[in-house]
C-alpha cells in the first residue's frame, strides 16, 4: 500500500516542547531518570516507545499522544 502520509518525528517534538519550556538536557535526562547521552538520543529520534513517550508526557505536562493523534488525523479521511 503506497501512501503520502508524512512521517512524524516525535524527537523534533519533543525537542521544542523542551525549549519552549526553556528546560535543560540535565533536567530531561534528571526527570526520566536517565543518562544525558540517551537523552540526547531521544531528542533526535523518530520514534520512541509508548512508555517512553508517557514518561515524557508527565515529565513535561504535555500531551504529546494528542499531538501525534492529532496529525495522523489530519492525513486519514472520515
Amino acid at each position: 500500500m503506497e501512501s503520502s502520509v508524512s512521517i512524524l518525528n516525535i524527537g523534533s517534538l519533543i525537542r521544542t516542547e523542551l525549549e519552549n519550556q526553556n528546560r535543560t538536557v540535565a533536567w530531561f535526562a534528571q526527570m526520566l531518570n536517565i543518562k544525558r547521552p540517551n537523552c540526547y538520543r531521544l531528542l533526535h529520534t523518530s520514534s520512541v516507545h509508548t512508555e517512553t513517550l508517557s514518561r515524557v508526557s508527565v515529565a513535561l505536562e504535555h500531551d504529546f499522544f494528542a499531538d501525534c493523534s492529532k496529525i495522523v488525523q489530519s492525513q486519514i479521511s472520515l
